[in-house]
């Protein structure tokens, strides 16, 4: 009987750890934890194909939480996921859905960030999608049509240089012009070598020129910005001597002043008139008398 109860109890002991151990495995496996210490982040994508709850949720490819739900709104799939507390995630962190092998496996992972301003989790994120196999099928099977378009037109394409490559004359002036390039080639080394002398002269006395330059400028600095002074002060009182002129032509002009009423007068200019003819008729009236009788003379004396 004792025989007995020490069996069952090591069969219960057996089942039980047995339990345990199935426990863990499954509690491994599909991420199960005990424990809420996990950070839980929500993020929004707009394709999640292939993504099953218990997925891995690796940050910069180490594995630290899993996919625990996802939640469909509106355009977008929300997913629920647990991170593991040790990891800081910031404000700039970024979330991309990847492939984890040819057969379709998905994960999301994490890219923390840099930001110095932690992540807000209240806030639901925006992930980025990348296709998998399947996708990349797809979209090679949206753009096979595109594909015959372009074979079609490279074969076009090819044919016609298949025709300027056929022809003669065409392969005799490419010769002809490579030949010329190279006869071009050769004179131009002739050249360089003929006048490398004179290039290292030319070359030495420009660097000689330039020193030269650079010396008297240091050495008359002063005297150079004392110059460029003076001129400025010549050029401002230039300035201010034209806007006088440019004034005083307009004052003229205008009548406002002496000369511009001696020149614009009109009852001036007629009095002058008038008293040059007067004064052309004496002199006229003078030399008759002079070469006649002499100078007549009508006074009346008191």
């Amino acid at each position: 009987m004792k025989n007995l109860r020490n069996t069952e109890i090591k069969v219960g002991i057996t089942v039980l750890l047995g339990l345990i151990v199935f426990i863990w495995i499954l509690g491994w496996t599909k991420n199960f934890t005990l424990t809420s210490s996990d950070h839980k982040v929500k993020v929004k994508f707009e394709n999640v194909s292939g993504l099953e709850m218990g997925n891995d949720v690796t940050v910069n490819g180490v594995k630290k939480g899993h996919v625990q739900d996802f939640n469909v709104d509106k355009n977008y799939v929300v997913v629920t996921l647990f991170v593991n507390d040790e990891v800081q995630l910031m404000k700039d962190a970024t979330f991309s859905l990847e492939m984890t092998d040819l057969m379709g496996g998905r994960k999301i992972d994490i890219n923390p960030g840099y930001s110095n301003e932690p992540m807000d989790f209240e806030v639901v994120q925006t992930g980025i999608y990348r296709t998998d196999i399947a996708g990349l099928v797809t979209a090679l099977g949206d753009l096979q049509g595109n594909v015959d378009v372009i074979i079609k037109e490279a074969t076009e394409v090819l044919q016609g240089i298949n025709v300027f490559v056929k022809d003669e004359t065409f392969r005799n002036d490419i010769k002809q012009g490579i030949s010329n390039l190279n006869k071009v080639s050769l004179k131009l080394e002739q050249v360089l070598t003929e006048n490398q002398q004179n290039l290292k002269e030319i070359t030495q006395n420009t660097k000689e020129l330039t020193l030269e330059t650079k010396t008297f400028i240091k050495e008359n600095n002063e005297t150079l910005q004392r110059t460029l002074k003076n001129l400025d002060i010549v050029m401002t009182k230039s300035d201010s001597l034209l806007t006088t002129l440019i004034q005083l032509s307009l004052e003229t002009a205008s009548g406002k002043n002496n000369l511009g009423k001696i020149l614009y007068d009109d009852s001036l200019f007629f009095n002058l008139t008038e008293s040059i003819k007067t004064l052309k008729q004496l002199s006229k009236t003078f030399l008759e008398q002079i070469e006649n009788d002499g100078l007549k003379v009508d006074a009346y004396i008191f």
